[in-house]
């Protein structure tokens, strides 16, 4: 609120006749501030308390004097005061309607619990003030006194106002910096002093922002405080400040009554007035939602970027993990246990749906780009049976590039991994995995990879793409020139105890690698490895986006940890593997007989002796007469021709 004017008045002495015609005063002003002037200081039908010299309280209501008298000593005191040009006219929002006046004993109107809606408090104390605003002088201008000097309000360096006033020391403040405070409702207004009448400032609260937290003090020289912060409706921030923590609380307690939040910490000074309120406590209990987050899982976001050495838990604290750099199969420990694998043709079209939408009935069978691999999901591939009678069906085809395993420190291009899972009873959380090591050969060609059609594959721009032929796992143990008919034929393998090769990394897997590599062509494994790469994009401002992802999707060898490492040596305990009978040509043969004549020419005079052959003629043997001629010279020459 504006200041509108400042008088410095204090009384000089106190006593009863003073005192008597202090109150007469206030009398006054709650007539001079009544709701017909639409002006609110302690409301028509507030209890003015004014403390005496015998720090005794009075408690005067203007209902003690008729409307009459008031409204004529308004209208006498407003007419003087505009003679004297010194009139300024205080305006004081009016928060709150006047409620009837109390009778004595009864407790006030609305003041019946600790947190209930209180029409007005009052409350009056000695307190600081402190705020920026004090330096607006459009809020706070400078006063022009009847002398011709100005008068403007003094603050120290963190805005708390000086006290002004000569004051006697019975009237006088505890230091030049307090003021004596009156709170009414959500209006406090402050005095020089006690006895003085004249409102040197009022603030409207619109809010309380320490409300629980009164306890924080403020040293000013050498004298500790305690403070508490409001805002008015102009949305300017003050300062209180109180000499005790007590006189403190109550404050914050008595404001938060006229803004009307809750607050347990004030039932002990529900009765700030002095009333006889009844304190009446209800325990309201009201539903709590709540929305759980998710909470960060282990290995979010991965990839093989790093080849899984950023991957977490399991993956990297674990002690059986895949994959490995196997030994040599003379190294590996022998071993005749084979477990038998029996897979079927893989139809293109699932015929069930599956909970996890892997697999849509009647959707077309796909080659995915899922989790930074080339995957084939399908619930009836087949299944491996353990020597424990163990069963594991297979679900999953996954297919790396570079391999993951190495055999004896040798690297090779690409690996696929048939992923099985346990069904039998103490066997669900278990997986077996077939691994079939891929080695780059020129001009080699394979029935199974062909049937993938490695000209088309899908790509981190488009995911999935359809297949079109059916799958049989046996076939990728056949070349595409072979034309035996596919069947599970007998393979040397290692086995190890091991784990998945991407995340989670469960162990409890039982790892197969078939230790003699299957032979590609490099055009097949080069497509593959180009279909991980992410391409280079343009952005709307046609600014070329380049990727530097790494076309990969295997993960780093892992520690032995003491593991063994079997090898079953197909060869040792099935025999070696038939070669196919010859093929036997269907047919006959047939002779053309055939009657020629042929001239050669023989050295010398002397006959060749060759069975059937004579000499004859140069000229016939050339072909320059005819030699059934009968005129033909039977004569001899040196260089005989000889016919056979």
């Amino acid at each position: 609120m504006t200041l509108l004017f400042i008088i410095i008045y204090c009384f000089s002495s106190v006593s009863n006749t003073e005192s008597k015609r202090s109150e007469t005063i206030l009398e006054y002003l709650g007539g001079l501030f009544s709701t017909n002037n639409n002006i609110a200081l302690a409301g028509t039908n507030v209890n003015i308390r004014n403390t005496a010299a015998t720090s005794e309280t009075s408690t005067v209501t203007n209902k003690k004097r008729s409307k009459k008298v008031h409204k004529k000593k308004a209208k006498a005191h407003n007419k003087k005061a505009k003679k004297s040009k010194h009139f300024r006219k205080l305006r004081f929002a009016q928060t709150e309607q006047p409620a009837a006046a109390p009778t004595a004993g009864a407790p006030a109107a609305g003041n019946n619990t600790a947190a209930g809606n209180i029409s007005l408090e009052y409350l009056e104390n000695w307190l600081m003030v402190s705020s920026p605003a004090f330096k607006n002088t459009a809020r706070f201008p400078p006063v022009n006194l009847l002398n011709g000097t100005q008068i403007s309000i003094r603050i120290d360096d963190n805005f708390f106002r000086y006290n002004q006033a000569n004051c006697t020391p019975a009237t006088a403040p505890p230091t030049n910096r307090y003021f004596w405070f009156r709170l009414s409702g959500k209006n406090i207004y402050y005095s020089s002093s006690q006895t003085d009448i004249n409102v040197l400032g009022a603030i409207l609260v619109s809010s309380i922002n320490s409300v629980t937290d009164v306890s924080d003090t403020t040293l000013i020289e050498g004298n500790r405080t305690h403070c508490f912060d409001i805002k008015d409706t102009e949305e300017a921030n003050w300062k209180m400040c109180a000499q005790t923590i007590e006189i403190a609380q109550k404050w914050v307690c008595a404001i938060k009554k006229g803004l009307n939040p809750a607050d347990i910490s004030c039932l002990q000074y529900a009765n700030i007035t002095g009333d006889n309120s009844t304190i009446v406590e209800k325990t309201i209990n009201q539903p709590i939602i709540i929305i759980p987050l998710p909470s960060r899982t282990c290995n979010e976001n991965w990839n093989y970027q790093q080849n899984g050495a950023d991957w977490e838990c399991d993956c990297s604290e674990g002690s059986e993990q895949s994959p490995i750099d196997l030994p040599d199969k003379d190294k590996a420990i022998d071993s005749p246990v084979k477990p038998l694998f029996q897979y079927d043709e893989i139809e293109t079209k699932f015929t069930i749906s599956t909970i996890d939408t892997q697999m849509t009935q009647d959707e077309v069978l796909k080659l995915k780009l899922s989790d930074h691999a080339f995957r084939i999901f399908h619930h009836n591939m087949g299944k491996a049976i353990t020597l424990d009678g163990a069963i594991y069906f297979a679900e999953e085809i996954v297919i790396h590039s570079p391999a993951e395993h190495k055999i004896n420190g040798k690297e090779y291009d690409m690996e696929i991994q048939i992923i099985h899972y346990g069904q039998t009873k103490g066997d669900i959380a278990k997986q077996l995995v077939l691994s079939f090591i891929i080695e780059r050969t020129p001009g080699a060609y394979n029935q199974f990879f062909d049937d993938l059609d490695f000209y088309n594959l899908p790509n981190p721009i488009t995911k999935e793409q359809e297949l079109t032929n059916k799958l049989f796992i046996p076939k990728i143990l056949y070349s595409s020139d072979s034309n035996d008919v596919a069947i599970m034929k007998p393979f040397s393998f290692y086995t190890y105890q091991g784990s998945l090769t991407f995340p989670p990394c469960t162990e409890s897997t039982i790892m197969y690698v078939a230790s003699k590599p299957i032979k590609l062509g490099s055009t097949a494994i080069q497509l593959f490895q180009e279909a991980l790469r992410v391409p280079d994009m343009m952005d709307d401002k046609g600014n070329v986006i380049v990727s530097n992802w790494l076309p990969v999707s295997n993960r780093m060898v892992q520690e032995l940890n003491g593991r063994p490492v079997f090898h079953y040596d197909s060869d040792k305990y099935c025999g070696p593997e038939p070669s196919p009978p010859p093929i036997q040509p269907v047919g006959h043969y047939e002779k053309v007989i055939k009657k020629a004549t042929n001239y050669f020419y023989v050295n010398g005079e002397k006959p060749s002796g060759l069975p059937g052959a004579f000499v004859v003629s140069e000229k016939e043997a050339k072909g320059e007469m005819d030699p059934k001629d009968p005129n033909l010279p039977n004569n001899a020459s040196k260089n005989n021709v000889i016919k056979s």
